[in-house]
């Protein structure tokens, strides 16, 4: 009895040996490491191609998508004015147009959408990529636009204000240096419409405050600033001399 016990236990063991020699271990795969993409480019899947086919002025191009001419208006960011009839040649203006020119004239670029598709005026709202350079924030280091913002559509608006910041402390126009004359300067807002920035102690009268909420008010910020208080009527910071 227990001899075949014992022949029973060493028949089971040489069973057992025999199937873990018959399972295969598996093959190690090797995982290729993903090249990063550059920190301030989109990936060239997700931005749009088109083709450059006018620069209209500092802020404003035409391009090319499969086969159709569509006008793009840069997102986050204005120019002055070179072709508005109303405004004239604004100073400044030519010298953006010329940059914008430089810097996308007749070339590929990459179109990059936030939220809206497109203005009132139908033009597409986008960031314009000329590789891993955005134009919008290029313009804006170099002191040729101005940040203006509208929401939804404020994805960069922390970039653009830290740029925007840098060049005025640099004193960076554009590649001017000159003191443009007063004829030809036109006069600088009262205030920085691109965000909540300022509240009524900010301002030594009454009549600055209100200049700022009106100014504002004609770019379609509304109160961004909250100088109008709880009443709402339209007359700001009535504390103020």
């Amino acid at each position: 009895m227990r001899r075949n016990k014992l022949w029973l236990l060493l028949i089971t063991l040489g069973i057992a040996l025999l199937l873990t020699a018959c399972v295969s271990k598996p093959t190690p795969v090797a995982l290729t490491p993903v090249e990063a993409a550059p920190a301030t480019a989109m990936p060239i899947s997700e931005l749009q191609q088109a083709q450059v086919v006018r620069v209209i002025d500092g802020d404003t191009i035409e391009v090319s998508i499969g086969g159709k001419t569509y006008k793009v208006r840069y997102i986050g960011i204005n120019t002055p004015e070179t072709k508005d009839p109303q405004k004239g040649v604004e100073w400044m203006g030519p010298e953006a147009a010329a940059k914008n020119e430089e810097l996308v004239g007749g070339k590929g670029v990459g179109l990059e959408k936030d939220v809206s598709e497109t203005d009132r005026y139908g033009r597409l709202l986008r960031y314009v990529w000329v590789g891993d350079l955005m134009v919008n924030a290029e313009l804006v280091r170099l002191g040729c636009a101005q940040v203006s913002t509208y929401p939804p559509d404020v994805k960069y608006t922390d970039l653009f204000l830290q740029l925007q910041r840098e060049a005025r402390e640099a004193g960076r126009m554009c590649g001017l240096t000159p003191t443009p004359s007063p004829s030809a300067q036109p006069s600088p807002p009262p205030c920085d419409c691109s965000g909540n920035i300022y509240n009524c102690s900010d301002f030594s009268t009454h009549a600055e405050a209100q200049a700022c909420y009106e100014y504002c008010e004609s770019l379609g910020r509304g109160d961004i600033h909250g100088l109008d208080g709880m009443d709402n009527d339209g007359i700001v910071c009535e504390s103020l001399p």
